[in-house]
């Protein structure tokens, strides 16, 4: 199978650092308010893309983020089962966040095959590619500018 790696902040939602947020969570649709008001929500096609490529991919995450503040948010919005194996950690290294998610999986049974990042932001990516060379690598909103472009990307053979 080949896996999706997505991150959190920038890319799934339009908050720039969710760890900042204060719980409880109050949902309205695709937003929510956290407890001093302040608002997070999901860029318009997550769910849609979710979905899409559940069938597709193995899911999983790597985001630096406090995760006892973000995996409410992702449970809150009924994407927290999406994933397999996911990396929310309170430092910048996402090339080891996705190695230990590669093993992870290896070790439950799965054949990782192609594996795929997708950020809004390219700062991690050398250190991903100290790990992974192959890595497919996708910045969201420059080389693709909405999750139904993302789809129409992740289609096309490479």
């Amino acid at each position: 199978m080949r896996l999706l790696v997505l991150d959190l902040d920038g890319t799934l939602w339009n908050h720039g650092d969710a760890s900042r947020l204060s719980p409880p969570y109050r949902f309205s649709g695709d937003c929510l308010f956290d407890s001093k008001g302040e608002r997070l929500c999901l860029f318009p096609g997550v769910r849609e893309f979710l979905e899409w490529a559940k069938g597709k991919f193995i899911l999983s995450i790597a985001s630096w983020n406090v995760e006892e503040i973000v995996k409410p948010i992702l449970e809150g919005f009924g994407l927290w089962d999406y994933f397999l194996f996911p990396k929310i950690e309170t430092h910048p290294d996402k090339g080891d966040m996705i190695l230990r998610t590669v093993r992870d999986l290896e070790n439950a049974g799965y054949t990782v095959g192609d594996v795929i990042y997708v950020d809004d932001r390219d700062i991690h990516i050398d250190g991903v590619k100290s790990v992974f060379p192959s890595i497919r690598f996708i910045r969201m909103w420059d080389d693709v500018k909405s999750f139904g472009e993302l789809i129409q990307h992740l289609e096309k053979p490479r």
